[in-house]
């Protein structure tokens, strides 16, 4: 099987749409929210667009970090939200 420029691409696409699922959940249960809430809030938040962009390899970490990671950093996001 040949591996083209092509099928990386998707497999990219793929692997990012997988970790948005994977991040949403995970915060959706963190936070004991709905899992359309956890989207919405995840959608707007700075490490989403790090993702999409690949900045810094970003989407290669592992997604408890990463909602770690968006939990204590972009905190302004949840201030509605409780913190379970």
């Amino acid at each position: 099987m040949n591996v083209t420029k092509d099928m990386l691409t998707e497999l990219d696409a793929l692997r990012k749409e997988h970790l948005d699922a994977d991040i949403i959940a995970l915060l959706a249960e963190r936070l004991d929210i709905p899992a359309e809430h956890a989207m919405n809030l995840y959608y707007r938040s700075r490490l989403a667009r790090q993702i999409d962009a690949g900045t810094y390899d970003i989407q290669a970490l592992d997604t408890h970090y990463l909602v770690d990671d968006l939990l204590d950093n972009e905190s302004d996001l949840f201030r509605d939200v409780d913190d379970k």
